[in-house]
């Protein structure tokens, strides 16, 4: 089995269309909310699982019976509204998949809000205003900020599911054009008409089709998207694979009506080498890279990379906390820079892995990056870290990485201590607080290797991610002798601590030698 991705594509209904849509859509997410608020005292009243065995096995039993009945109940509903099979079949499949998402996190003791609809509130945004204005303390501020931030925005639509991929299909005619055939209306609809598919072929499964086909239940509507996105989810491979369609969601967004069609894509298979790329994340450049073989020798080093990322999430920051001065919300514009620089920087470590064949290495944050994820106080001072790796961000790039590494057929990420990996010497191992001269500058006091900061860190992070698929660590090692070690093996093959001789390396003022 592949791995499944969605690709947000673009309708581009006429108003007659756009009409019909509407008139599906609405009518499915009333459908939702009203089987949702029935379910609502049954599933809240479903017993926990206890201690023992038996009482876990009733729990589960009647989670799934509950679940079962839950889908039910939807397609009877749904049947009962007038919505054809295909968009029953499709708010029956959401409606267990939230019924079932809030039974096992339940079950499981962790907190779960039962999905409700949400309804717009209106504040007072002028007495807001001037009570912000008049405010003479922190929490008058922040009562006052909170205030604003209620303004009426009407709630998203929800978005109509086709949970077969014959029911919401894309396909290509002869002169090139993409359109969206959209199984959802109702045969005896007097004000649906017929639609005529052209000759074409389904970029699915590459099949093409010769002759006109026509049907008064299906929409047929023009769709729109990059170049990118067309040669990722509807071309085939190198080797002839192609991304399969599954499922797919309609859904209107200003004015603009969209379709998140979710691909089953065909899993690659990396070759390994033994190589190691390490991977260290810091404040002023986001991600540093080395890459290293079996035997620590260093086989790659690129310049630290996305200084000019952290210097776009500062600048969107600033954005942001004025926006939210003004208006008193934040817009997406903030989250949707952030989150494509994230994937700009886990492209490249991908990028680089695949072309060695490497297993990729990251630092064991824990703690640290929880603190980076938790929410500020108000009030409190912000460090360089939420300023360049804001909120999430650590963990979102860890997220990413996790199926970009899965797509491209590489192994899953080996975390490594990371204590210590900013100190150590790459080229001799000597480990001290003075050889951090300053922020980016690393220079050893007991060898005189100077080198980039970040650089040096990577170094140390994939040397430990060596460490870590070769199974030398045991209980009660010590990492710095282990590295010490490793270097003095490269020496005995007549390189340098680094590897081989004459490497050229980063260093604070630009690229010098390595010796």
């Amino acid at each position: 089995m592949g791995q499944f991705l969605t690709a947000v594509f673009e309708l581009r209904p006429t108003r007659r269309k756009a009409a019909a849509l509407e008139r599906v859509r609405a009518p499915a997410e009333a459908v939702f909310w009203e089987v949702m608020a029935t379910l609502r005292p049954s599933f809240e009243s479903l017993p926990l699982p206890g201690e023992d065995q038996e009482s876990k096995k009733l729990a589960k039993t009647a989670r799934i019976e509950a679940c079962r009945n839950a889908q039910k109940l939807a397609l009877q509903k749904a049947t009962k509204a007038g919505l054809v099979e295909p968009v029953a079949a499709g708010l029956a499949r959401d409606v267990e998949m939230a019924v079932s998402s809030f039974a096992e996190l339940r079950a499981k003791g962790q907190e779960a809000s039962w999905p409700v609809k949400h309804e717009p509130t209106e504040s007072d945004y002028v007495a807001a205003l001037q009570a912000l204005a008049a405010s003479t303390d922190q929490e008058s501020e922040s009562k006052a900020r909170d205030e604003l931030a209620r303004v009426r925005k009407p709630p998203k639509a929800r978005g109509l599911t086709l949970a077969r991929s014959r029911d919401g299909n894309i396909i290509r005619d002869q002169m090139g054009r993409l359109a969206a055939v959209l199984n959802c209306l109702r045969a005896n609809d007097k004000r649906s008409r017929q639609a005529t598919i052209n000759p074409g072929v389904d970029p699915s499964t590459g099949e093409g089709f010769k002759k006109n086909r026509s049907s008064k239940t299906k929409l047929v509507i023009p769709l729109a998207c990059s170049k990118w996105h067309e040669n990722k989810f509807l071309a085939p491979r190198r080797d002839g694979r192609r991304p399969t369609l599954r499922s797919s969601i309609i859904f209107p967004r200003d004015d603009r009506w969209w379709m998140a069609a979710q691909f089953e894509m065909p899993q690659e298979k990396a070759h390994l080498s033994g190589a190691v790329l390490g991977v260290d994340r810091g404040c002023v450049y986001p991600v540093a890279a080395a890459l290293v073989d079996a035997n620590g020798a260093l086989i790659e080093l690129p310049e630290p990379v996305g200084k000019e990322v952290g210097e776009i999430i500062v600048e969107m920051e600033q954005r942001r906390r004025e926006e939210s001065r003004r208006r008193g919300i934040t817009s997406q514009s903030y989250f949707n820079a952030v989150n494509d620089n994230l994937h700009r920087i886990a492209n490249s470590i991908v990028d680089l892995a695949r072309e060695h064949g490497a297993v990729v290495a990251v630092e064991k944050l824990g703690e640290f990056k929880r603190t980076i994820v938790t929410k500020r106080i108000r009030g409190s001072r912000k460090g360089g870290w939420r300023r360049v790796l804001k909120k999430a961000q650590l963990g979102k790039l860890e997220m990413i990485l996790k199926y970009k590494l899965e797509l491209a057929g590489l192994p899953q990420m080996v975390e490594v201590v990371a204590a210590g990996s900013s100190q150590s010497c790459a080229a001799c191992g000597h480990r001290a607080k003075k050889n951090r001269a300053d922020r980016d500058a690393f220079k050893c006091v007991e060898c005189g290797h100077e080198m980039h900061a970040d650089s040096n860190a990577a170094i140390i992070v994939a040397r430990r991610g060596v460490f870590v698929l070769q199974r030398k660590l045991r209980k009660g090692d010590k990492l710095d002798q282990l590295h010490k070690n490793m270097i003095a093996g490269l020496r005995a093959g007549g390189m340098t601590g680094l590897g081989r001789h004459g490497l050229a390396v980063p260093v604070v003022s630009g690229r010098g030698s390595a010796e």
